[in-house]
């Protein structure tokens, strides 16, 4: 039974992401900088990528404050849960099947193999959410959803080491 006046459990892990969300939307940003400081325009590709990392990072911080507030607003345990659930699978499955299409809308490249693994692993842990938020083939918990919010932000940090050299190439060698 749910204690009125209690923190959520797990609360101090959703702080900590959050966090790690706004840390990782202020790096990205300081890679934008640090190219124009160098003199380098910034494409449309350059822009789209800057812009995704950013948004990952600020739709973490705001995923992981979702099921504190819920539980701070008087939804039971079990419901914080279930609701938290839901809406964060529902924004991130929807970011994550957009993302290809804008990809192209913005390069010639090539989907790469490492955007391709992104949306699929996105997707089947955001069903593992689903999942928990209908409590079903398990009770909904606390632990799916960290460990939803916490991967849903992990593709980009391999992402990000990846292309912070694309960051820093000329403008001749563009995309």
């Amino acid at each position: 039974m749910d204690q009125p006046g209690m923190d959520l459990p797990g609360a101090s892990y959703f702080y900590t992401l959050a966090q790690i969300g706004i840390t990782f939307s202020g790096f990205a940003a300081l890679l934008m900088a640090l190219r124009q400081m160098r003199g380098a325009a910034m494409s449309k590709f350059h822009l789209w990528v800057a812009r995704y990392y950013i948004q990952s990072g600020m739709v973490t911080a705001m995923n992981a404050m979702t099921a504190p507030l819920l539980y701070a607003l008087g939804l039971s345990l079990d419901m914080t849960w279930r609701v938290a659930s839901a809406i964060i699978a529902a924004q991130a499955v929807a970011l994550i099947v957009l993302a290809p299409k804008q990809w192209q809308s913005v390069t010639a490249m090539k989907v790469p193999t490492r955007l391709k693994i992104h949306v699929a692993s996105g997707l089947l842990i955001n069903i593992v959410l689903l999942l928990n938020a209908i409590g079903y083939p398990f009770a909904p918990s606390g632990g799916v959803l960290m460990l939803a919010v916490s991967w849903n932000l992990s593709p980009f940090f391999l992402q990000f080491a990846e292309s912070v050299s694309f960051f820093f190439e000329s403008e001749d060698d563009t995309h």
